[in-house]
């Protein structure tokens, strides 16, 4: 897998650094041209959002190029390895981005704002709450993906135009019949508004979690999604296999 790993950063390494030139390109630009803080804040998350939300669809891409790919056919590895391959590679770089992002929060709120950072977010919540909320919002951005590359494997089945329909069409049947199933099974005790809460206050930001992340089923509906996506991976690996035309 680890070959596989290589040969998608190879091919998209310029894009990479590329969009990371850019962000710098726009972040610098923010700070010189405007003066107003909370415009050039606004517009430096988004242009940070822009990037994860770029680097999800290089993401996706990789994976569509990926299995259409007769070169990557012939590297002898397992058919789960064509799937990892560009989770992995995805992760990383969102995560790169991340740390990218917090070190430049860091450095505004210490360097320029000159204020100490635990004095700026006032942070209301336990370590466990927030290793709970990270593993939820990384599980909800792999179980979607999971759920895409499904669709594209299923797209990639047919040879005729139409194949990109109907992979849309899978992804739209999926997402509807899992919230079904989800609703008649847990009762829709699930909501996201339950994870955690925003405050702002004059001495900065507070972030407090509502203290329920698991609890009213949460686990429970976690562990059916994880079930539900062993089975699409499953269905991935066999498609790409045996349907899947190169």
């Amino acid at each position: 897998m680890m070959t596989l790993l290589k040969y998608d950063f190879r091919r998209n390494w310029n894009t990479l650094l590329a969009g990371l030139v850019i962000l710098i390109i726009v972040q610098l630009g923010l700070m010189i041209f405007l003066s107003s803080g909370v415009t050039a804040n606004l517009l430096g998350i988004m242009a940070y959002v822009g990037a994860g939300v770029a680097i999800y669809v290089k993401t996706i891409k990789t994976y569509a190029a990926n299995i259409r790919s007769y070169n990557r056919r012939l590297i002898p590895v397992t058919g789960l390895s064509h799937v990892l391959s560009p989770i992995i590679f995805g992760t990383i770089c969102g995560l790169g981005l991340l740390l990218i992002g917090f070190l430049h929060a860091y450095l505004y709120i210490t360097m320029k704002l000159g204020l100490d950072l635990s004095a700026y977010i006032g942070v209301n919540i336990s370590v466990a709450e927030i290793w709970s909320t990270l593993f939820f919002a990384g599980w909800i951005v792999l179980f979607m993906t999971i759920m895409i590359f499904f669709s594209i494997s299923v797209a990639g089945t047919f040879r005729w135009k139409t194949g990109p329909w109907i992979g849309i069409v899978t992804f739209i049947v999926l997402i509807n019949l899992l919230s079904w199933l989800e609703n008649v099974i847990f009762s829709g005790k699930f909501s996201p508004n339950d994870l955690f809460q925003f405050t702002e206050e004059s001495t900065g930001i507070s972030f407090s979690a509502n203290g329920v992340i698991w609890a009213d089923g949460r686990w429970g509906t976690t562990v059916f999604e994880m079930a539900l996506a062993a089975l699409l991976v499953w269905g991935i690996i066999y498609m790409n296999t045996k349907k899947v035309e190169v």
